[in-house]
């Protein structure tokens, strides 16, 4: 369905996965909750479609409310929870990181302050955990050594190129899975020898079962 305003034609999307990344971010980071309904409408249907407020403020009452309502059908469906390990980018194949247990520690830290506000950062949180697979044998694969200048670049190309239902199916997974893991290694430092072996077994034990392996 398109809403069209002066021959200016916006698509409204329909399903998760035809919402990028980068709409989704300029949603959640801009959302207000001390306004109107019909400004935090408003305010959604020029996120999701691209359409500047200015000219929605051109459409008619009528075309509006139809607009808004295909986009609460869509609020409504839950995005999936399906984790995607590998997709291709412009004939570049990228991969979830196959053993999060063996992360190193500049990606760790990274990851850890990226996750303080994570829908600000979500794109990095994917350029973080998604890179190039350098390597792949049946269902295992290797991805790129962590840089953050690429990484940058990568996580504007996930803007434009990703979609809500994957980036969600990632966060729940990584949000479950690696959040324990990061509080126990956090505190790691401040046990004894004997507590240090205990957290790196149940860090272990939490990680690895979850995990894909490595080729």
């Amino acid at each position: 369905m398109d809403l069209l305003i002066n021959e200016n034609r916006y698509y409204i999307p329909a399903n998760w996965n035809e919402i990028p990344l980068g709409r989704y971010m300029d949603f959640m980071n801009t959302v207000k909750e001390d306004v109107s309904d019909i400004e935090q409408e408003i305010h959604l249907l020029s996120t999701l479609t691209g359409a500047p407020q200015g000219i929605l403020a051109e459409a008619s009452k009528k075309t509006l409310n139809k607009s808004i309502d295909r986009l609460k059908e869509l609020i409504l469906k839950e995005p999936s929870e399906d984790l995607v390990l590998r997709f291709d980018i412009n004939g570049i194949e990228y991969g979830f990181h196959p053993n999060l247990a063996d992360m190193k520690l500049k990606e760790f830290v990274d990851l850890d302050n990226k996750l303080e506000d994570l829908w600000l950062n979500i794109d990095m949180v994917m350029a973080i955990l998604y890179r190039p697979i350098t390597s792949s044998r049946k269902d295992k694969y290797k991805i790129e050594d962590y840089d953050y200048v690429t990484a940058k670049g990568r996580a504007e190309l996930f803007k434009k190129e990703l979609s809500v239902n994957l980036v969600n199916a990632a966060a729940a997974f990584f949000l479950t899975i690696a959040v324990d893991y990061m509080k126990i290694t956090q505190a790691y430092s401040k046990l004894n020898r004997r507590q240090r072996r205990q957290a790196t077994k149940v860090m272990k034990n939490s990680l690895t079962k979850n995990m894909v392996g490595t080729a």
